[in-house]
């Protein structure tokens, strides 16, 4: 399993371009932070901070919601592995212990079958396949949920808790 990680974590995400001015919008390319994230009037210092955030409300929703094929994929070109990297922040939180759950997540959330993966009758590069399929699933239901909330609202994530919010909303209407 340590080996799927592995590989996993080498991964860059995609999401479909439909959601680009979410990302253009709500968080920065390059990344920002404190005062620089405010006055770009940025609510994420990265775009992976918002992939991420919206891959867990949309775990959290069970908004499982895979892109379709006609849409087009893009990414931010970031590998898993460098999310949270210290090198360039240095107020940064490692994000280590972040894409370890992530990763569980994924595992539990992914139809494999882990015995045919420890026997060699999956091949680990369809595993991670699958549990990137996964991710981008959720992460889209979670984006698409951000977008609805916008139309609905577009000042709704001017309150600083918004997103908070929105997942104990959400959370809260699931159970």
């Amino acid at each position: 399993m340590n080996n799927l990680f592995e590989k996993w974590k080498t991964k860059i995400p995609k999401y479909s371009e439909v959601h680009k001015d979410l990302f253009a919008s709500l968080s920065q390319k390059f990344g920002a932070e404190g005062e620089k994230k405010i006055n770009l009037g940025k609510h994420f210092s990265t775009n992976y901070e918002l992939y991420t955030y919206a891959f867990f409300l949309g775990l959290y929703n069970d908004e499982y919601s895979p892109i379709p094929d006609k849409e087009k994929k893009t990414d931010f070109s970031h590998h898993i592995q460098h999310w949270g990297s210290k090198t360039t922040i240095s107020s940064r939180k490692d994000f280590t212990n972040l894409q370890e759950n992530i990763f569980i997540a994924l595992v539990a959330k992914t139809d494999l079958d882990l015995i045919d993966l420890e026997k060699g009758e999956l091949d680990e590069d369809q595993a991670v396949k699958l549990i990137l399929k996964t991710m981008e699933s959720f992460t889209n239901g979670g984006l698409i949920l951000i977008k609805e909330k916008l139309e609905e609202n577009p000042n709704y994530f001017l309150q600083p808790t918004s997103f908070l919010n929105l997942i104990l909303e959400k959370n809260v209407i699931s159970h």
